[in-house]
């Protein structure tokens, strides 16, 4: 872990299932991984924007910060939300769910330096979010996914010139 970034965030140990869902001490359960899984919503419109994991840096970063920070599971990296793009993700609040095992960060974006609206997919759309999935399709051709935002918020090819795609098959 670099040095430039505060880590000193004690998480508690988790000791009973009264401090963990009735408690105040911050006691965040990691998967064997070590990952938390992250919810990340927009601060006034409450859009779900995107979904990535946290591991322990991760989200001592983002609580010592206020900038969202995630980790990488494809490169296998701790990744600054906005390093790249310009992008960044201010944390408003962070919330943790009943048996703290989740996380959602309620955060206001910076908009891209190319121009365009502020968002948080790579891809170019406001949301990660930007597709969505039939409910009892009556055949497998209605099973199509729709688009709900019609237009990129930005082009990607100029926000990330000379970066791969982050997607892996």
């Amino acid at each position: 872990m670099s040095k430039e970034y505060p880590t000193e965030i004690p998480f508690a140990p988790r000791t009973s299932i009264e401090q963990v869902e009735e408690g105040n001490q911050l006691a965040p359960k990691f998967d064997e991984n070590g990952c938390i899984p992250c919810i990340t919503t927009h601060a006034e419109t409450r859009e779900v924007l995107m979904f990535a994991f946290m591991n322990s840096d991760a989200l001592r970063l983002s609580i010592s910060t206020g900038l969202a920070h995630y980790w990488s599971r494809s490169r296998q990296k701790l990744w600054k939300k906005g390093e790249t793009s310009g992008m960044f993700q201010h944390i408003d609040r962070i919330r943790i769910d009943d048996d703290q095992d989740c996380v959602i960060l309620e955060v206001k974006l910076t908009p891209p330096t190319t121009g365009g609206i502020e968002a948080s997919c790579h891809v170019g759309y406001r949301s990660c979010f930007y597709r969505a999935v039939p409910v009892k399709p009556e055949t497998a051709e209605d099973l199509r996914l729709e688009f709900l935002e019609d237009d990129k918020s930005f082009d990607p090819d100029l926000v990330y010139p000379g970066v791969p795609n982050p997607t892996r098959l």
